[in-house]
């Protein structure tokens, strides 16, 4: 199951047509799964595959390729897999059959991989055609690693009258409206998410490490069937919180500190993205309780603002900055002449999806079918008190709909958990 998609195939098929309407007569659309990248000696790192290809193909297996050549008018598709192979496959796993990778992505023509270069080579000879495009993904800028780098740089040495041109931004832009299914998706890694959370919660005590209380997570990921959280869980306690992105949870949790988890669950390939803070014992100081506070009451407002049509990401991490200083102003942590930015160190507005910091514009005004972040984050060092409170949200044709709201949240809920 982990070789292709968790969807109907029609669903990437359909995906797959409308990008269509941007190909014209004579051009071709190269997409690479890509590859594991190496780790040490002979080991590799999991492979992942490149999620436009996924989000297209519904194929996972590694080293696929997807051609699709628009022939006068006509677009002739293939999918290149690597063959079955018994010897192969005794040491690293199962492969697709081409007629399973068939079912499983709508692609009625699938060849071997060895065959991809000849199959173009014949359509670039023939003259049939004059302009491929290409994932060309910002990240991926530079890299010679890159399958797309590296084969476009092959074909522009061969074939220097060819042109290349970018698919990855009207791939992207499609990829920021979610449909029912994906949002579905979501909502299902969202149970999962909140049922590791709270087991944290219950599981928290002085003297922990950061990494046992991850294991903890992790535990109620893989009861539900998810070998692999969304991405590399925070799990942080006390002056740790101060680390943003803090990945090695090597701290030893302490009496009075407050933790900080920001994690999610990987679901259909679908994830999402989770922060909570809680403290170690139980129960939030006088101070921890009001900061804490002032972030739900940001966060709060900023949903309210979530009108199809009327806000963009730049106006929601305004409107947070600005209610966060005068919230601190006002309960007198930040002086009135001092930059929020003493103790607002972060935006916390992202698309989510395939990836955690999904692709998609952020300028443009909100629409219906984009699920993302809202995040507020206070970090005041000095009083070592540092979190986060970050939501998902998916907008809906009038408002938005709330993904984690069955996360405890409210102070009085996290204590009833911690119970």
């Amino acid at each position: 199951d982990t070789l292709f998609n968790f969807m109907d195939s029609n669903r990437h098929k359909l995906r797959r047509q409308r990008l269509y309407e941007q190909l014209e007569e004579g051009e071709a659309l190269v997409l690479f799964a890509g590859s594991a990248p190496r780790k040490s000696a002979d080991a590799s790192y999991p492979f992942f595959a490149n999620r436009n290809f996924y989000y297209l193909t519904g194929i996972l297996q590694a080293d696929s390729v997807f051609l699709a050549v628009n022939d006068g008018g006509e677009i002739e598709e293939t999918l290149f897999v690597h063959p079955k192979d018994p010897l192969a496959e005794r040491w690293h796993g199962y492969r697709l059959s081409p007629e399973e990778a068939s079912e499983h992505s709508g692609i009625k023509q699938v060849k071997d991989l060895d065959r991809f270069d000849s199959s173009l080579e014949d359509a670039l000879n023939r003259g049939v055609v004059s302009s491929l495009w290409y994932d060309f993904d910002r990240y991926d800028s530079g890299r010679g690693d890159a399958p797309q780098n590296r084969h476009s740089e092959a074909i522009r040495s061969a074939y220097p009258f060819v042109s290349l041109r970018n698919a990855y931004p009207a791939i992207c832009a499609a990829r920021t409206i979610k449909d029912a299914d994906e949002i579905s998706h979501i909502r299902e890694a969202m149970v999962i998410t909140r049922d590791g959370i709270h087991a944290m919660m219950q599981a928290a005590r002085p003297g922990l490490y950061e990494y046992q209380l991850e294991a903890v997570f992790n535990k109620v990921l893989a009861d539900a069937g998810v070998r692999t959280p969304a991405f590399a869980s925070i799990v942080s306690g006390g002056r740790n919180n101060f680390y943003i992105h803090y990945e090695e949870p090597m701290g030893i949790l302490k009496d009075g500190d407050l933790i900080l988890t920001d994690v999610g669950a990987r679901k259909n390939e679908y994830v999402n993205d989770i922060s909570r803070a809680f403290p170690v014992n139980g129960t939030f100081t006088t101070e921890q309780k009001e900061v804490y506070g002032i972030a739900l009451k940001v966060n709060r407002e900023l949903m309210e603002l979530l009108v199809p049509g009327s806000v963009s990401f730049a106006d929601i991490e305004a409107h947070a900055r600005r209610r966060v200083g005068e919230v601190l102003v006002a309960a007198g942590y930040l002086g009135k002449d001092e930059d929020v930015s003493k103790y607002y160190w972060h935006n916390g507005t992202h698309h989510i999806g395939l990836d955690v910091h999904d692709v998609g514009p952020k300028a443009k005004a909100i629409e219906p079918g984009m699920v993302f972040t809202i995040d507020v984050g206070i970090y005041i060092e000095d009083r070592n008190i540092g979190f986060r409170v970050e939501d998902d949200v998916a907008i809906t044709q009038t408002g938005y709909e709330h993904l984690s709201s069955e996360i405890a949240r409210e102070v009085d809920e996290i204590e009833a958990v911690m119970g």
